[in-house]
């Protein structure tokens, strides 16, 4: 029974970092497809006479997409530590979440200031005429 248990805590640790390494993975590729697109956009927004507003729109995509990948790599690490959860893993995860957490706070202001900045270049418009 000893010996059933100790393989099963070897399979599900390797399951765990299979899982892991594919979540890390899945946040890699988010970060590097939206880099690829904000540069397209970025380039693009040249030739538009409106390249402020559209400039607005390329940083509020590029917030939300890395917004979207700091979650999946707080999922790989609580993945990680749910496996092997000694103090020091749990104190590590707690570092990075607390890191993670502030980064993405701080990305969603920017995000709902860019989101509210841009509500009112819509609405300014109209009142203009």
């Amino acid at each position: 029974m000893e010996k059933l248990l100790e393989i099963t805590e070897i399979e599900l640790h390797h399951i765990a970092t299979i899982l892991k390494l594919v979540i890390e993975g899945i946040a890699i590729f988010i970060i590097a497809f939206s880099i690829l697109k904000t540069v397209t956009k970025f380039i693009r927004s040249y030739k538009k006479k409106d390249s402020e507003d559209f400039y607005h729109k390329i940083r509020l995509d590029l917030g939300l997409s890395l917004a979207l990948a700091l979650e999946f790599l707080l999922a790989a690490d609580i993945v990680a530590t749910a496996v092997t959860p000694g103090w020091k893993s749990i104190g590590l995860l707690a570092a990075i979440a607390g890191i993670r957490t502030f980064l993405n706070y701080f990305l969603h202001q920017e995000v709902k200031e860019l989101k509210a900045e841009k509500r009112k270049n819509q609405v300014e418009p109209i009142f203009r005429h």
